[in-house]
């Protein structure tokens, strides 16, 4: 009988699934191993690390609590997902867990995904192996391949995701009431145009914010716009709004609906370039409410999260889940500044 049929009738009996067991089915040593599990650097390959990883997912191995609690007591530890730590959002975002964690007596473990869900899944296993109490994160993957890679032993709380998804708890702002609320004032200071800076594939019409976009539009009697893919980056706000200002006058949009503040501050860079005022122009507004809507010029006006709330709402979850629903909606503001100011000329 091979190690792999080994591993999986060991757990399918009940028994733990050993160190051991894990090296065989990855065949390298169980030092390679436990240096991998204990983030130990350069001390193997990034093929056999993954290897490693692979067999701890499919044999559903999770070191000894027991043990690590002999060694260096419980290890009350917070596994958190971030996929960009570029952007000043989730900057801000990490620094109110961290805070919040350590409020509550534990420590945190910070992986990037980059958003690729390939790379969350990697994410998560190095976390499960880590024996983390649970795992926070902002997941690009969908509830169905979260659903078959979910550790019974491990808690999940959807950052950033205010839908109930089965199984997880989830916190987030209400995206798609805060998009209707900022594309509705856009439409109530004239603008019958408006485009959508979108960082997600414009095919998937599930996100609630270009849902919240197209229902203030359908209740006006306007004909949504288009949603130009900007990978919730600023090149891509920039690059798309540079292709936007490339149409005729008379048909470009006379609004932008950015939704980040990344997208909103390229976007921004393109209309100076092009000798465009704001919000004479074109207006902007944009989601998140992050420090760069402050300081740009002129201040962009802003879907405005909390993301101190949001890591409070989480952290509860995460250690106290008994006493918090499974979907919890963290409040926002709309914060008006100088981008969105009347249109002179709706048509």
């Amino acid at each position: 009988m091979d190690a792999v049929d080994g591993g999986a009738k060991g757990a399918a009996r009940g028994g733990r699934v050993t160190r051991e067991e894990v090296a065989r089915l990855a065949d390298v040593s169980t030092a390679s191993v436990s240096y991998v599990l204990n983030n130990v650097p350069n001390k193997v390959s990034e093929a056999t690390a993954q290897r490693i990883f692979d067999a701890v997912e499919k044999l559903n191995y999770r070191p000894s609590s027991l043990g690590r609690a002999l060694k260096r007591g419980s290890p009350r530890m917070l596994g958190i997902i971030i996929p960009d730590f570029s952007n000043t959002y989730f900057a801000s975002m990490s620094d109110a867990l961290e805070t919040e964690a350590s409020r509550e007596g534990y420590s945190t473990i910070f992986l990037c995904s980059h958003g690729d869900p390939e790379k969350e899944k990697e994410c998560i296993a190095k976390l499960a192996s880590r024996d983390v109490d649970a795992i926070l994160a902002s997941f690009a993957l969908n509830a169905i391949d979260l659903a078959t890679i979910r550790k019974p032993t491990v808690r999940f709380v959807f950052l950033d995701h205010p839908d109930r998804v089965p199984g997880f708890k989830a916190v987030g702002s209400d995206f798609r009431a805060a998009s209707r609320m900022a594309t509705t004032h856009l439409i109530e200071h004239g603008h019958r145009r408006i485009a959508m800076l979108f960082g997600g594939d414009p095919s998937e019409y599930n996100d609630a914010r270009i849902q919240g976009w197209a229902q203030a539009h359908q209740e006006a009697g306007l004909a949504t716009g288009r949603i130009y893919h900007t990978g919730f980056t600023r090149s891509g706000g920039y690059e798309q709004t540079l292709r936007i200002l490339d149409m005729p006058e008379t048909e470009r949009p006379t609004a932008l609906f950015a939704g980040s503040d990344l997208e909103a501050v390229g976007a921004l860079r393109a209309l100076h370039e092009r000798g465009l005022r704001l919000p004479e122009d074109m207006a902007l507004v944009s989601f998140d409410g992050t420090v760069d809507t402050l300081y740009s010029w002129p201040q962009i006006t802003s879907i405005q999260q909390d993301p101190e709330m949001i890591a409070k709402l989480a952290v509860a979850a995460a250690l106290h889940p008994d006493e918090c629903d499974d979907t919890q909606i963290a409040p926002f503001d709309f914060v008006i500044r100088q981008s969105c100011g009347c249109h002179p000329h709706a048509s």
